[in-house]
């Protein structure tokens, strides 16, 4: 799965990545999930990501004398190394700047989807840099990437872990995962379950529906909790 966030206080400019971000799902049948803010505070709010890549906006106007996705960018940089920065900008004054923050590229708007596709696929050979962690039974030794991840469920004393490619037994207890996967997507949702909410679909009685057509129950006492993160994640409301 390729992680992107969208940060542009335009909602034109958010749409349009947006349905590039459909054409290049149609185009390759590859699973990109999309974070979008119209503001660099809500941006950052959520940090760390683990993100792929990042189409953060550098707005003309300064405040309080700084440019501000320039400075978004050094406070992601503080937490995230890795991290494709693609600046959205109007004009070219910041790129020396951008080079301060080791920002991959910056577009000038209008965006085209030729340059839009160049980063992604940039983004996609750096993914190996994602953390992982490895796991071991009596089969093998396995490196697991923990966005791949789509759940783990208890299965008699031991758990199994279910990634986009692949089942794993695993002999840690839920504790020992939830301790291992402290990345604010991963939930809890029942004493048998931890899901990756970067795989939500949508939430229907007592079940979270998963992309890939999973059903995973989601126990009453965890309910609040779970609908809590569902929203932080995706900037709803409360």
């Amino acid at each position: 799965m390729l992680l992107i966030g969208i940060c542009d206080g335009d909602v034109a400019v958010r749409i349009m990545l947006g349905d590039f971000i459909r054409r290049y799902r149609a185009e390759t049948g590859l699973r990109v999930q999309v974070l979008a803010y119209d503001n660099e505070e809500k941006l950052l709010r959520h940090y760390p990501f683990e993100m792929d890549l990042i189409f953060l906006e550098i707005p003309f106007a300064k405040i309080g004398g700084k440019t501000s996705g320039i400075e978004t960018a050094r406070r992601i940089r503080e937490v995230d190394a890795h991290v494709s920065i693609v600046f959205l900008t109007t004009v070219l004054s910041h790129v020396l700047e951008a080079y301060d923050v080791r920002a991959s590229n910056y577009f000038i708007k209008p965006l085209r989807y030729s340059r839009f596709l160049k980063e992604v696929e940039q983004a996609r050979a750096r993914r190996g840099q994602n953390r992982f962690f490895i796991e071991t039974n009596d089969d093998g030794v396995y490196k697991i990437y923990t966005k791949s991840i789509r759940y783990i469920e208890t299965e008699g004393r031991n758990t199994r872990i279910f990634t986009e490619a692949d089942t794993i037994l695993s002999y840690k207890r839920m504790k020992a995962h939830q301790q291992i996967l402290f990345e604010p997507y991963f939930v809890r949702c029942h004493t048998g379950f931890i899901v990756n909410l970067l795989f939500f679909e949508k939430f229907e009685h007592n079940d979270l529906v998963l992309s890939t057509g999973e059903w995973i129950p989601v126990s009453r006492q965890r309910k609040k909790d779970v609908v809590t993160r569902i929203k932080e994640l995706y900037e709803v409301e409360q």
